[in-house]
């Protein structure tokens, strides 16, 4: 009875959790590291059913996400589709945006199977291949993105080291020019002082020959 108990309570434990099995292939059987039997572990794999499952899981829609988390990781590929309002349709926005995508990819060349994707009650289902196409297509766009931010920063920071360099410039060049008009009125004060002298004296030996001429 009590192993019946604990046997019970593993089971409610275990249903509480999601749990992941790792399975175990030997890459030869000299037990020796870096080598790899390729025929030996083609048998396992085969042996252990993993092909099989394999092959059924390409065949079926592997992928399941919830409408809301589904379309919030993948809402970049498509900026136009907006979740308004207080309660908004995920089911709607998600078969837009599945639709969306799926027809950009065959556009672009992209091979895919005839059903890709399906909606669900409350989830969408995907293939693998097209959730690869999903993840792609973010990363893309995530470089997209930062590569245009890298661009508007370093574009924002030229400019203003420019803004700096010409501010600077023109400082020097009014200072410069100051210098050199002041330098000019100095020169001209100088020689208005010496056409004066000259004058004075020319006037003076005008006056002085005039007197002695007279007496």
């Amino acid at each position: 009875m009590m192993f019946r108990e604990q046997l019970d309570k593993l089971v409610e434990e275990l249903n509480k959790t999601t749990p992941r099995y790792v399975r175990c292939i030997k890459p030869n059987a000299n037990k020796r590291p870096a080598e790899f039997d390729s025929v030996d572990v083609l048998r396992q794999l085969r042996c252990a059913g993993m092909l099989e499952s394999i092959r059924i899981r390409r065949a079926g829609y592997a992928v399941r996400r919830p409408f809301k988390e589904f379309f919030t990781r993948f809402r970049i590929l498509a900026p136009r589709l907006v979740a308004a309002g207080p309660d908004p349709d995920f089911r709607e926005l998600c078969r837009m945006l599945a639709a969306d995508v799926e027809q950009r990819l065959r556009q672009s060349g992209v091979m895919l199977e005839e059903r890709p994707w399906q909606i669900g009650q409350s989830k969408i289902f995907m293939k693998e291949e097209l959730e690869r196409q999903f993840e792609r297509m973010i990363v893309e766009g995530a470089k997209h993105h930062v590569l245009t931010l890298q661009r508007r920063w370093r574009g924002y920071w030229k400019r203003q080291e420019y803004c700096r360099i010409r501010d600077a410039a023109t400082v020097v060049q009014a200072t410069v020019r100051a210098c050199a008009a002041v330098s000019r009125v100095f020169e001209l004060r100088k020689r208005l002082e010496s056409a004066i002298v000259v004058q004075a004296s020319m006037r003076a030996f005008q006056v002085k020959a005039r007197f002695v001429t007279r007496r």
